[in-house]
């Protein structure tokens, strides 16, 4: 190829005309004489691209002729299968450029001459596509519609192999049915060929495992950035806690009993930069829900808070402990990507809306079903396992024939492992992990990275204070018709999941029957709801009617209550407490370990509630609406109607 054509090719780049960037041949084990060609036609090529010497010149001192010149040029600059260009490779003494496609026709049987079979096989499923189609679907699993076997194995891929070949008309004296094995060693070749070009695909012949694996690996799909900014991606997720606790109550009878429950879920969020666990939440639920998200994402938000311990000897690390603590940059910080899985509840629309709406990040829930894109947290679930709740006595181990796990059952309840010992467990091992050297980030701490980086300028976005209000995280927006009649002397009212709300502002307010208003409700505490008007308007707080506005209960717990009161399992009246009611249910259902899990989120619910004397200030604030809305509805009747008649179209 003349060097004029060559640089007006629009196929070469004119990098590639540069043969400084070309591939390169290790010459350690080639054999002398072919070391000698490859040299002379590697000189020879490198004086034709400089242009400073003639084809004569260079034929004079490399003995390569001008025609065997040109072609060598041409094959250094043929691309190979990956699309790179050959370079000095092209060069190497009897290298093949490109694979051999025979142009004969197919051998068929010969007494006078020997048969030539050197490239057959792919004239053949070249010739006839059906046969190739068929072999390929067989082994790669691709036509589902097929009842056949999972994985067929190759003596039954070459047998499909010649009913192909019959069925697409080829006679018992053509090929492959001339040859001794029947093309059987092609069939091997050609399956070996498949696996390497589909590998994802041919995968499946190996269990769904190793198609997760190979399709992780693929480089065409994975793509990890380097993240270094402290809160610039987390993760979060969900483990099953490997131990068996215990809960003792009481029976409506007086009976003391110490019993087992589920397993416990621990949720985490850490941050991928520097391996911080930014915040945490145990969950007694046998499926973590929506709520349980929302609570691990709330506890990585706000500031932590130090507990008392209980256990004899527990404490925290010297050096170890929590970011919104040691770091204040870190105080209230948000982060601009969460991981997590394809889970149920990270799905809901409630925490969609939290984390895009409040948080203000983007979601990345992955891939269905592979937990490996979350390496960092599997891992750190890995790491507290291995260090904290495998040395219980109640542990269930990794798996079931774990040495580990012995009578874990007998030895919970024995020793009356509760969940109140393993959330001061883990306070505590999430608070030495945040303080051990980590390999992954260079040998520092968690909370070393996280407080270096900060030092070197990366800045972490926070929360407004306007924002930082507990109950946004937790609150859900509901819109409620106003109920009431004149007539019959019933003042306007709302309902939510089976509980009348109202206040002296909307018993006042006959104009708003037959409105609709926009609730915000707390899911942690359902006594009251703010609500606010068609225009946005806040109208003022709603209380829950009877006793229950009195005891502080979660939305989930409502509709447990009234689930099991339409089913007729749960009996109150208008003068009873249905809290108290439902926690004498869950004392009476004793052999079902479900309802003891909800025994014990109950009581641990109960055991962090304020003191009296903070019930009285509890008491005192919960007030202040009243005392307010008093001071309203002697102001209403002088502004209400003006007020309302401005913001309300009747």
């Amino acid at each position: 190829m003349p060097k004029k054509k060559i640089i007006e090719n629009e196929a070469i780049h004119a990098s590639e005309l540069d043969i400084s960037g070309w591939p390169v041949v290790l010459l350690d084990d080639m054999p002398e004489k072919d070391k000698d060609l490859f040299m002379r036609r590697k000189t020879a090529v490198e004086m034709y691209m400089s242009g400073h010497k003639s084809s004569e010149k260079i034929y004079e001192e490399t003995n390569i002729h001008p025609r065997e010149l040109h072609r060598y040029v041409h094959r250094c600059l043929e691309r190979d299968e990956n699309g790179m260009i050959w370079g000095f490779r092209a060069l190497v003494p009897r290298k093949r450029l490109v694979e051999y496609n025979r142009t004969r026709s197919l051998p068929v049987s010969s007494e006078e001459q020997p048969v030539q079979m050197t490239g057959a096989f792919q004239a053949l499923l070249r010739k006839y596509p059906s046969v190739k189609e068929t072999i390929d679907a067989l082994y790669l699993r691709r036509n589902k519609k097929d009842v056949s076997e999972p994985v067929i194995r190759l003596k039954h891929l070459h047998k499909k192999f010649l009913d192909a070949c019959r069925t697409a008309g080829i006679r018992p004296h053509e090929y492959p049915f001339i040859t001794k094995d029947a093309g059987r060693r092609a069939i091997e070749r050609y399956a070996k060929q498949l696996h390497a070009r589909y590998f994802s695909e041919a995968s499946k012949r190996y269990g769904d495992e190793a198609v997760r694996h190979a399709h992780i690996n693929d480089p065409g799909i994975k793509n990890y950035p380097i993240v270094v900014r402290p809160l610039e991606k987390v993760q979060f997720d969900g483990h099953r806690i490997d131990a068996i606790l215990s809960v003792t109550f009481q029976t409506p009878e007086g009976d003391e009993i110490t019993t087992t429950i589920e397993r416990l879920w621990l949720l985490v969020i850490i941050d991928v930069a520097t391996r911080v666990i930014l915040g945490y939440h145990i969950s007694f639920n046998k499926e973590y829900s929506s709520a349980d998200v929302l609570q691990c994402i709330r506890n990585a938000i706000v500031p932590w808070k130090e507990k008392n311990f209980t256990i004899t000897g527990l404490k925290y690390p010297e050096h170890g402990g929590y970011a919104s603590r040691l770091i204040p940059e870190a105080r209230w910080g948000l982060w601009d990507e969460f991981h997590y899985d394809n889970g149920k509840a990270n799905l809901s629309n409630i925490v969609r809306e939290r984390l895009t709406q409040i948080i203000g990040c983007s979601i990345n829930a992955g891939p269905v079903n592979t937990p490996e894109r979350r390496g960092i947290i599997e891992r750190f679930f890995g790491l507290l396992e291995e260090n904290g709740y495998h040395r219980l006595p109640s542990t269930t181990g990794s798996y079931p024939k774990d040495p580990r796990r012995q009578k874990s059952e007998e030895k919970a309840i024995k020793y009356r492992i509760s969940a109140e010992h393993i959330e001061e467990l883990t306070e505590a091992l999430i608070a030495i992990y945040n303080g051990t050297p980590h390999e992954g980030i260079n040998n520092l701490t968690p909370l070393e990275a996280m407080q270096q980086r900060v030092q070197r300028g990366m800045t972490i976005r926070t929360m407004p204070e306007q924002r930082r209000d507990d109950i946004s995280f937790l609150t859900l927006t509901a819109k409620r018709r106003v109920n009431g009649n004149m007539k019959s002397g019933r003042r306007p009212y709302i309902q939510y999941e089976g509980v009348t709300y109202h206040s002296q502002v909307l018993s006042q307010s006959l104009g708003l029957i037959g409105k609709t208003l926009t609730i915000l409700v707390n899911i942690e505490d359902l006594r009251m709801v703010r609500a606010f008007l068609p225009d946005g308007s806040e109208f003022g707080v709603l209380m829950a009617s009877g006793k229950w506005g009195i005891t502080r209960h979660t939305l989930q717990t409502r509709k447990e209550i009234t689930k099991l009161r339409s089913r007729k399992q749960l009996f109150y009246t208008s003068q009873d407490d249905p809290i108290e009611k439902y926690h004498e249910y869950l004392r009476s259902s004793k052999h079902k370990k479900r309802e003891r899990n909800k025994l014990a989120q109950l009581e641990n619910t109960r055991k962090k509630e304020p003191t009296k004397q903070q019930q009285l200030e509890l008491t005192d604030i919960e007030q202040v609406p009243k005392k307010e809305a008093s001071k309203v509805v002697q102001k209403e009747k002088s502004t209400i109607a003006r007020t309302l008649k401005k913001t309300i179209i009747y």
